[in-house]
């Protein structure tokens, strides 16, 4: 169904048949309704710029629905909470972190301007939360919604000011190829509508929002085959809708890729399991929180591989499991099962859902519900878990006994975790859980520019042509940052907005100051 019914179109009869393409003429197409295509639709209609949005959904705002917050510094909000953080401290951090593989002049734009994105939706009446961080000892950045999801509330917002200003949304009308003339230039797109059939919507530029490649098995398989487990992608618990379509439009019509096999990670998530049982079982969050503890890690060949420590950060997490077969085990003594339930709780936290400290009073029925299932096991001795795990009996029992050796010295003399959490695994029984990386979404795609046009692979701008938020490429470089919580979403707010403001200025239309 249409949010708002079609109001121009001309019908192109073609060689004598009696069959027509409905045509649309606007100035901007936005593909996709999400974080990026919802907001920056908005942005356009509300500064002059005739937009028409296609989404391939019955329904309107993809991660909208599910984010819980948005990164900004120098914020209003973050002055009046007295965080210090400033816009050139978070960029060096930023780049740091990303190991300078991503665009400096892409990601300084979008941490200078994150406090306009959160001005900009609080201004048209979005309700926030409060300022948090949701990383241990990391800066308060993440500026929460009410509720921890804009949800209805942002979505009902953007769609009433595209509307009231004459803009139109189109649901269920998937976009199918990009329009580029002779001289390079992409000058609309073809378009199924539910109702019409194949449609053609002419447009000054078009803004790719269609989300990333999360669940298109062809482009995982194509462009990160290294995010897999024994030749199966991984788990994707990302929007469905997310198929990679800007992706694919993009590059039939020359566009280059940029970190398109980034993957923004969930650390390890229960094997065998679905990831959405954990909003609904509290034993099942349990189990998910127990795979994030700080005891100690191995792979399959029952040697460590991490310092456990950093377990609260899942790029780490992703990037150190993908050398080990993206599988791994926590193995967690009786000693350890007893402060989690009712000693001092979770060694992290996860998001705003879980905190640090919480108990887990559901320990047991996890293990219980582990051993049907597969992804836990318990046993009186360590060559008997090594057994029962699958994990060469000598390997694990050198490894186990190292690493209490480590503990009795208080120095890890291999991956340097700290003393506080050097806890030896000696009292039985003794329980192990294992894990699978996960794909919470893809980080990479089109690779755009500072002003988000796409990139061709000859390194020349294609005219015409914009992405923002997933479907773009060269926030992260090879690394999501997760000490920038809600990093996400402020790109695909500044990405999207970036574009309408060059569509602008192709358009002479001036923007009104924020």
């Amino acid at each position: 169904m249409k949010l708002k019914s079609l109001t121009v179109a001309v019908a192109i009869l073609a060689s004598g048949n009696a069959l027509a393409v409905t045509e649309y003429n606007t100035e901007l197409v936005i593909v996709g309704s999400g974080v990026a295509g919802l907001t920056a639709a908005a942005y356009a209609e509300e500064n002059g710029i005739d937009t028409i949005v296609i989404e391939k959904l019955a329904t309107t705002g993809g991660q909208l629905v599910v984010i819980e917050g948005t990164y900004a510094v120098e914020s209003k909000t973050t002055a009046a909470n007295m965080v210090g953080l400033t816009k050139q401290e978070s960029f060096e951090e930023t780049m740091d972190y990303a190991g300078w593989r991503a665009n400096p002049a892409l990601v300084k734009r979008i941490i200078d301007d994150s406090a306009n994105n959160i001005h900009w939706m609080i201004d048209r009446g979005i309700k926030m939360g409060p300022l948090i961080t949701d990383t241990v000892d990391g800066h308060r950045v993440y500026h929460t919604y009410e509720g921890h999801a804009p949800g209805a509330q942002a979505i009902g917002v953007l769609t009433d000011i595209i509307t009231k200003n004459g803009g139109q949304i189109f649901t269920e009308t998937p976009g199918n190829k990009l329009i580029i003339n002779n001289k390079g230039v992409v000058t609309g797109i073809l378009a199924e509508s539910e109702d019409e059939g194949e449609i053609q919507i002419n447009a000054k530029a078009v803004l790719m929002a269609t989300g990333s490649i999360a669940n298109s098995t062809k482009l995982l398989t194509k462009f990160a085959p290294e995010l897999s487990i024994k030749g199966q992608p991984l788990k994707s618990i990302a929007l469905p809708g997310n198929t990679g379509d800007g992706v694919t439009m993009g590059i039939a019509v020359g566009a280059d890729l940029d970190n398109e096999n980034l993957v923004i990670g969930e650390s390890l998530v229960p094997t065998n399991t679905l990831y959405k049982e954990m909003y609904s079982s509290p034993v099942m969050m349990d189990a998910y929180m127990m795979l994030k503890t700080h005891s100690l890690w191995v792979n399959f060949n029952g040697d460590r591989y991490l310092n456990e420590a950093l377990s609260g950060d899942f790029t780490i997490v992703n990037n150190a499991t993908l050398n080990q077969g993206n599988q791994a085990f926590v193995i967690i003594d009786n000693v350890k099962r007893e402060d989690l339930m009712t000693g001092g709780g979770s060694d992290t936290n996860y998001f705003t859902m879980y905190n640090k400290g919480q108990l887990m009073p559901h320990f047991d029925d996890a293990i219980k519900d582990g051993q049907k299932r597969g992804y836990a096991f318990k046993a009186n001795s360590i060559s008997e878990l090594a057994n029962i795990m699958g994990v060469n009996q000598k390997n694990l029992q050198t490894t186990v006994d190292r690493y209490n050796k480590l503990a009795k010295e208080g120095v890890d003399h291999d991956f340097g975790k700290s003393n506080q959490h050097l806890k030896p695994i000696m009292t039985p029984p003794f329980f192990a859980l294992k894990g699978d990386s996960t794909i919470c979404d893809m980080g990479g795609g089109l690779k755009i520019n500072h002003k988000s046009q796409v990139v061709s692979i000859k390194g020349e701008i294609i005219k015409g042509l914009y992405a923002a938020g997933a479907t773009a490429g060269g926030m992260y470089g090879t690394n999501y940052p997760y000490i920038n919580p809600g990093f996400a979403s402020a790109s695909s707010l500044a990405t999207g907005r970036f574009a309408v403001e060059d569509v602008a200025e192709l358009l002479n239309k001036k923007i009104k100051k924020l």
